[in-house]
């Protein structure tokens, strides 16, 4: 097995087939379906599809994943279907037994707990045209899912992952595996400002349980109506951390690497200021929250490509452009971003 700083992301993810997909969602669930795999970074999701038209997605969880951590995500689920219900997220599904989940042994005898939620139809954000208006409008329902989940605890919501962004400083670690060096100096310079700037106040922040990967592909939107949010989906990264962090996060996917490096940012930031206000110290720190998010993605992804480099192709789709971005947004005035944000909201 890989050693690093964070176990579940050195483990192979699950590998189960698609057969044997079928063959679970009849035993444990009583649904005879159909199975097609999605990606998942470090468990194994499958779409299943009955002969009526239902569908679901099956969720096998690495085997180093904790129950805790699973039983986490699964009453957060459910605490927002009840805190909002209008709002567009999965739906949890119960076996058979009566229970959240089964216990799946794999060929090595290793168990992984395995769960059934709905299905939500859409596109992805990624995939579709979107203006200011559906940015503002996406900014909005993670104020709204940020709110359900303000008075959600749960044991094991503290959880260390290393994509929490509050653990941005922790990637110095990793970055002598970065070979290019300009790269390497401009990640390092930027995860310097993060201490330096966030560091010491994050203990001030408000924090909770937030979603912490609101990314262009976990957002559906509606086919027949392309300014409707269908979906929300893409739970496995909650934690509880500063709630400027999902803010943060999901900003990031929409800056850009030409021109107004914010122009398509302060949309989103502006649709979640109308329905959370963005505190003072929240604001100052946002941007370099933004950037830190960049150097996240960037450093993790080329990390895992090197470990696992028969999927390197995928783990680095999207990470030219990623580089491209933080390349252009940290060679325009930090200082300058900074106060825009912050007269944005109202600083």
């Amino acid at each position: 097995m890989q050693t690093g700083p964070d176990s579940l992301l050195t483990t192979q993810p699950p590998a189960f087939t698609a057969g044997e997909a079928v063959a679970i969602a009849d035993k444990h669930f009583g649904i005879e379906v159909s199975a097609s795999p999605l990606w998942s970074e470090r468990d194994q999701n499958f779409r299943l599809r009955t002969n009526n038209g239902d569908q679901y997605v099956l969720k096998i969880a690495n085997a180093l994943e904790s129950a805790g951590v699973i039983d986490f995500q699964t009453r957060a689920l459910q605490h927002i279907a009840l805190a909002d219900p209008e709002l567009p997220v999965p739906r949890t599904i119960s076996g058979l037994d009566g229970h959240d989940y089964c216990l799946i042994p794999d060929q090595d005898g290793r168990d992984h707990m395995v769960r059934l939620i709905s299905w939500l139809d859409g596109r992805m954000l990624e995939q579709a045209r979107y203006g200011p208006v559906l940015l503002r409008q996406v900014g909005r329902m993670l104020a709204r899912l940020g709110i359900a989940l303000r008075d959600f605890s749960h044991p094991a919501a503290n959880h260390h992952l290393l994509w929490d962004l509050k653990n941005a400083a922790k990637l110095l670690d990793l970055l002598p595996q970065i070979e290019e060096p300009k790269l390497r100096a401009r990640l390092e310079k930027t995860l310097d400002r993060f201490e330096q700037s966030v560091l010491p106040v994050i203990d001030k922040l408000r924090s909770q349980v937030i979603h912490a990967d609101l990314n262009r592909g976990n957002i559906l939107i509606s086919a027949g109506d392309a300014q409707k949010i269908s979906g929300v989906i893409g739970f496995g990264d909650m934690v509880h951390t500063p709630l400027i962090m999902d803010l943060a996060i999901a900003a990031a996917y929409h800056l850009v690497d030409t021109g107004d490096p914010l122009s398509r940012a302060m949309h989103f930031i502006g649709g979640y200021h109308e329905v959370t206000v963005i505190e003072a110290k929240e604001a100052e720190i946002l941007f370099d929250l933004m950037t830190a998010r960049l150097c996240t993605s960037i450093t993790v992804q080329m990390w895992r490509a090197k470990l696992y480099p028969e999927n390197s192709e995928y783990l680095l789709s999207d990470n030219h452009q990623t580089r491209t971005i933080l390349k252009h947004v940290t060679s325009c005035r930090v200082e300058e971003s900074r106060r825009r944000i912050l007269d944005l909201c109202g600083y």
